[in-house]
């Protein structure tokens, strides 16, 4: 069974002590309005990071096909496509 590198990546930037989160961004897919855009939230709204997406210190759930990018300090660390 191959691993989900983005799971992976936003655990461990979750436990890993050394990581300096409160730079890092999820850029996510949301449909607002009858359309699409994209938003980007703080990774610190991250409650928890499980098999098929996280969920939010809200309560809200974003599956993992929703994120679009992870970004710390204005580089990406990984985005949909694999160039990151």
């Amino acid at each position: 069974m191959v691993g989900n590198p983005l799971r992976d990546l936003l655990n461990r930037l979750r436990w890993d002590a050394g990581q300096q989160t409160s730079s890092v961004v999820v850029s996510v897919r949301v449909r607002r309005e009858g359309g699409e855009r994209v938003e980007e939230l703080s990774f610190t709204s991250v409650m928890e990071v499980g098999s098929r997406g996280v969920t939010l210190r809200d309560g809200t759930f974003l599956p993992f096909h929703r994120v679009v990018a992870v970004i710390a300090g204005g580089r990406r660390l990984w985005s949909r496509g694999g160039d990151g």
